[in-house]
């Protein structure tokens, strides 16, 4: 088990959890959900084997139950018949996202930007909007302006193939559809529009070039929303002890995933110790106030046990509490951390 430091008294991790601003920086309620029709208020059952693609890990209830208050709703849409174009189908999943929260007014509601404390103050869940994967804006930076006009907080500049804007980490059977190296000349001309949008940029799924010539070029705080560290499994699409280095200079964060492929190497099954242990990496490298948690949810990855679904939430503040953070470093890492990068503290 690692631990941030030795000696420390273990926390009140109930008194801690109900504290802390809990964010998740990367999940898909308006992935499987929205193109299902399922209706997000009200609890559904998960799968009682693990991970089934076709079952919920968010829903309202379960959201409720496990302490969240902030949940980052980050669109995808694949490029494949018979979806729609990923505009279109970004935009649909956006408003699928502010149906659910107006149909549940008490519970949730849409954060726009500089709002987030207001709706926490209101006891209700914020949510915000952002994106995964540049393919989403078409090659049109009019349609990246439409999508910061509609709340836009992040976007992750490519995913598992070459968009056009960004080469995407090696990975598996993915690798041979990732393109020539690093940024292209729209990829840079997207990256400083985000700055300008004020649109945070997400280097989950760079390659090391990407993420290079991204972290040359931008002037404000780098996200890294779902990600894994090449400590505990060394493939690219997890992120370097410099990468993290990188991002803490920039005054960014990263969040540490659930899929259990990236926080242990292939063949074993991830549990909450090991994000648990990935978290203690991550601040003992980049420093405490530079990590946070980004789940995926509901994005399709087989969740490390005991952190499988919405209500689960309690168990990773558990398992941290024990790890030698003081209150504060642990409340950051829980979600203040994300909301300072956020510009909402």
């Amino acid at each position: 088990m690692l631990v941030f430091r030795q000696g420390v008294e273990p926390l009140d991790a109930n008194a801690v959890h109900r504290d802390a601003p809990v964010a998740d920086l990367h999940a898909h309620p308006g992935l499987t959900a929205y193109w299902l029709r399922r209706d997000l208020t009200q609890e559904h059952r998960s799968s009682p084997h693990g991970y089934n693609p076709l079952r919920s890990q968010l829903d309202l209830p379960r959201i409720v139950q496990g302490g969240l208050r902030v949940l980052t709703a980050c669109v995808y849409a694949p490029t494949i018949p018979p979806f729609p174009r990923p505009f279109r189908a970004a935009l649909g999943a956006i408003g699928f996202v502010e149906d659910l929260c107006s149909r549940a007014a008490d519970k949730a509601a849409i954060a726009s930007r500089g709002n987030i404390q207001a709706v926490l103050a209101s006891g209700r869940v914020a949510v915000v909007h952002a994106a995964e994967g540049g393919h989403h804006i078409e090659r049109s930076l009019e349609k990246l302006e439409q999508l910061a006009a509609r709340g836009l907080r992040y976007l992750t500049l490519t995913h598992f193939f070459h968009n056009g804007l960004a080469q995407p980490a090696r990975l598996g059977p993915f690798s041979p559809f990732r393109g020539p190296p690093g940024l292209t000349d729209f990829g840079r001309r997207v990256v400083k529009k985000c700055e300008e949008l004020r649109v945070l940029v997400d280097l989950s799924h760079c390659s090391d070039r990407s993420f290079a010539d991204v972290a040359a070029l931008a002037t404000r705080p780098l996200l890294a929303t779902h990600t894994g560290f090449r400590r505990f499994h060394d493939v690219e699409r997890n992120l370097s002890d410099e990468q993290l280095r990188t991002i803490a200079r920039s005054g960014g964060v990263a969040g540490v995933i659930t899929w259990s492929w990236l926080l242990r190497r292939r063949g074993f099954i991830a549990d909450v110790e090991d994000l648990a242990n990935s978290v203690v990496h991550g601040a003992l490298v980049a420093g405490p106030e530079h990590i946070g948690i980004g789940t995926d949810f509901d994005g399709y990855v087989w969740s490390a046990q005991r952190i499988r679904e919405a209500r689960h939430y309690p168990a990773l503040t558990e398992a941290l509490s024990k790890r030698g953070f003081s209150r504060s470093e642990l409340r950051g890492i829980l979600g203040a951390n994300y909301l300072r990068v956020l510009g909402e503290l």
